[in-house]
């Protein structure tokens, strides 16, 4: 199971080819129907980390695993990995219930004292949603949609052969259940084409935000071809803000968004 990484601004993903991107780490199926596709990974250590997967490169064939080593710290944590055949950004009926009750019954087998979550794009909003249903101590969110419904997002073009097809938008915002005990990492790029959903930022003590000059939907591929992209997820895990928001500004430019004093201004 390769590391994967947007190919393009629309937010397929390709998994680069060479053997040695590549990681060793042993991951078996527990499930794969129209409904959901998921994988586990057996670390050690008390950290369970749910990884979501994006909607894809290939539209027409089900989302497949993303971040196999990432998401694992190069197979040392437990690992769920996540993905929604529908594309339904959580909303399809039924389905958040079916993941928190994965996710519930994965940490309470290993025994972990600690949940994260993390995902890119579709996977990213997925990431900053799951702790308004579970405990998640943090959640890193890599170029998130905040909504795809067009009531709250009218300028937001991408992926409508998806978005078409869900009928009742339960999560519209997903501003509105991301958790106060969560510590959540969001980086998005600073380019124009993201703007529909990097306008939603909302910089609070546990939302800490981060912007990539230059940079579109492609923050995976940015960051990993920085060299930075596994140890930004353990820093985010770590809730080690001050170092990532250092990496992100030394290898990318990246800034940190200001939260807004008492009176709203930043």
């Amino acid at each position: 199971m390769g590391e994967t990484a947007p190919a393009s601004a629309e937010g397929s993903a390709a998994a680069p080819s060479s053997p040695a991107a590549r990681p060793d780490v042993e991951i078996s199926t527990l499930r794969d129907d129209r409904a959901l596709r998921v994988w586990r990974h057996r670390g050690e250590g008390r950290r369970l980390v749910v990884c979501f997967s994006g909607v894809g490169r290939d539209r027409r064939r089900p989302p497949r695993l993303e971040f196999a080593k990432t998401a694992s710290g190069a197979g040392r944590d437990h690992a769920l990995y996540i993905a929604d055949p529908r594309r339904s950004w959580l909303n399809a009926p039924g389905l958040i219930e079916d993941v928190v009750s994965l996710v519930e019954a994965e940490a309470a087998e290993v025994g972990a004292t600690e949940v994260v979550a993390m995902g890119h794009s579709l996977g990213g909003f997925s990431a900053l949603a799951l702790g308004g249903f579970t405990q998640v101590d943090a959640a890193l969110a890599l170029s998130p949609q905040f909504s795809v419904d067009p009531a709250v997002v009218p300028d937001e073009s991408r992926w409508m052969p998806f978005r078409e097809q869900i009928e009742t938008f339960r999560i519209s915002d997903v501003r509105d259940v991301m958790a106060d005990r969560t510590q959540h990492y969001i980086i998005f790029g600073a380019h124009a084409r993201e703007r529909a959903q990097s306008r939603l930022l909302r910089p609070a003590p546990n939302a800490h935000c981060f912007m990539l000059p230059g940079v579109r939907h492609d923050t995976v591929m940015r960051m990993f071809h920085a060299g930075i992209l596994d140890e930004a997820a353990q820093l985010a895990f770590g809730r080690r803000t001050r170092r990532l928001r250092q990496v992100l500004a030394e290898t990318l430019q990246g800034t940190q968004l200001a939260v807004p004093d008492a009176e709203g201004e930043a």
